[in-house]
């Protein structure tokens, strides 16, 4: 049997859990929180554990705050204080519960929060309607989308169907017989669906009814906003996130065949480069293109289909978009000698013409102390001038550190940056790259903080369903580990409504 979309279950994972499939423990507000530190008395860990950390309010909580999620800048062990990155919408109060997560290793039972019904989150504040009695919302499927849902209710068939928007036909019935807990109702694409729990006495006696709700896509659940704080030291970084994919099928051979996961992306057509376009390492340039108007205005990335390449726009001027200059870039080594980390400045000789800094360390093998380390570092304000070089040294001030296994490249991502050519065809892209960890023992990397690439995990940009990420099957009871990569370039400005969505598809 192939599983039905209920059955594919998005969890959140921690490093602090010590079993697969262990409980997010409840966290308590203590006093004297404020709108960006929230206090407790419930984390134990070490000064710094929880820096990255995601987390949200529970349903017992202060209703404006039940289902609001927040990002964790630092934890202070001995004042016992989360501060948090942007402002909640009140203050909590002590008795407030949350739950928080922070890196990989172990996936927890706690399901990511899926979307957001009449500006509740049904996981955690049960939705009801005032038509429909007897029935409770749980969940509302991202595969839904945003805009208008209607929920039916024929007491004559005791059946219930949904449908998105105002017009169209409804989805297939779904009959209830007696008290149920989350029953599937799905959407006439029997993708989307709702999560519903039924209470039977309560249920209308004759009569049609229904309600309607609205659904939005929750901010910030897994991958968090680009909060101002992140490049306000005049550096870019990355940061990295996980999610565990479980088909809840129980029959190992009811399997997620060709499991494909690919990312969301801003709204926006294709158009193409009105004229030629060249690769700018030491300022941003501005290129004109045939229609941009659905594009979004600020902070946005492009991609070059013809070339596969990628830009970053500051902002966008009718058809006019003005982005940043490529001083990010990748380098290969061997013959490591100098533990090399990321913050430190690299040079292509002791009075360099060349220099850059480390964001990521990607050891292949060896090791420093041995001499022996072999990897590839990932560089950001890269200078312009020459390149690293094949068998050239890499200094840290006067001392050789390694040797250049390759010529450094420039671009962004992953991706070589390239000439861009009148006709080629662009379009907005995904903000985040995706990658796979099958777990080892139940368990999957577990990363020193949310800006250290988890070991041994491959990249890409996976924008579609066409150019998506492939897992062979996904057996029943099986979980796979997906990591979100975000780039954040040097002066970024803080931006709302990031699109981290992961979709997916299988037969």
């Amino acid at each position: 049997m192939i599983p039905t979309p209920d059955l594919l279950g998005l969890y959140y994972p921690s490093k602090e859990l010590a079993t697969p499939g262990a409980n997010l423990p409840d966290r308590v507000v203590g006093t004297g929180s404020t709108l960006l530190n929230i206090n407790t008395s419930s984390l134990t860990q070490a000064t710094d554990y929880w820096n990255g950390a995601v987390g949200f309010f529970c349903g017992n909580s202060t209703a404006t705050l039940r289902g609001v999620t927040f990002h964790v800048r630092k934890w202070d062990k001995e004042n016992g204080r989360l501060q948090i990155t942007s402002p909640l919408p009140v203050v909590p109060v002590a008795g407030d519960v949350f739950k928080l997560f922070v890196g990989g290793k172990t996936a927890s039972s706690q399901e990511v929060l899926a979307m957001k019904v009449s500006g509740k989150q049904p996981e955690v504040d049960a939705v009801t309607g005032p038509n429909v009695t007897g029935v409770t919302i749980r969940k509302a499927s991202a595969m839904l989308g945003e805009g208008t849902l209607n929920l039916r209710y024929n007491a004559t068939t005791k059946a219930l169907t949904i449908l998105m928007g105002t017009t169209g036909d409804y989805g297939p019935e779904t009959f209830l017989t007696a008290d149920a807990q989350n029953v599937a109702v799905y959407n006439k694409d029997l993708a989307g669906f709702i999560l519903v729990d039924v209470v039977f006495a309560s249920l209308r006696a004759s009569g049609t009814f229904t309600d309607t709700f609205t659904l939005t896509i929750p901010k910030g659940n897994l991958i968090p906003n680009f909060e101002g704080y992140e490049t306000n030291d005049g550096f870019g970084r990355t940061r990295y996130h996980l999610v565990v994919a479980k088909n809840k099928a129980t029959a190992a051979l009811d399997a997620m065949n060709c499991f494909s996961i690919w990312s969301g992306k801003p709204a926006g057509n294709t158009s193409i480069i009105s004229s030629n376009y060249g690769q700018s390492y030491t300022a941003p340039q501005m290129m004109t293109v045939s229609n941009a108007s659905t594009w979004p205005t600020r902070g946005f990335w492009i991609r070059n289909k013809t070339r596969n390449d990628l830009r970053y726009v500051d902002y966008r001027s009718g058809n006019s978009l003005y982005t940043k200059a490529i001083d990010w870039g990748w380098l290969t080594f061997k013959m490591g000698q100098i533990a090399i980390t990321p913050g430190m400045t690299l040079g292509n000789a002791a009075t360099p013409s060349v220099t850059a800094i480390v964001d990521q360390v990607i050891l292949s093998s060896g090791s420093w102390a041995g001499g022996d380390a072999t990897g590839t570092l990932h560089l950001k304000k890269y200078t312009s001038g020459s390149s690293f070089t094949t068998t050239g040294n890499i200094y840290l001030g006067n001392d050789i550190a390694a040797t250049g296994n390759g010529t450094s490249m420039r671009g962004y991502r992953g991706l070589q940056a390239q000439y861009w050519y009148s006709n080629d065809i662009i379009e907005p892209t995904s903000d985040i790259d995706l990658g796979v960890n099958l777990p080892v023992g139940g368990y999957y990397r577990d990363p020193i903080d949310e800006k250290t690439t988890p070991d041994g995990v491959t990249f890409g940009l996976y924008p579609s369903q066409d150019e998506c990420m492939i897992v062979e099957a996904l057996l029943g009871s099986e979980s796979v580990g997906i990591w979100m990569r975000q780039t954040i370039l040097d002066g970024t400005q803080a931006r709302e409504n990031i699109d981290g969505s992961l979709q997916f598809a299988w037969y």
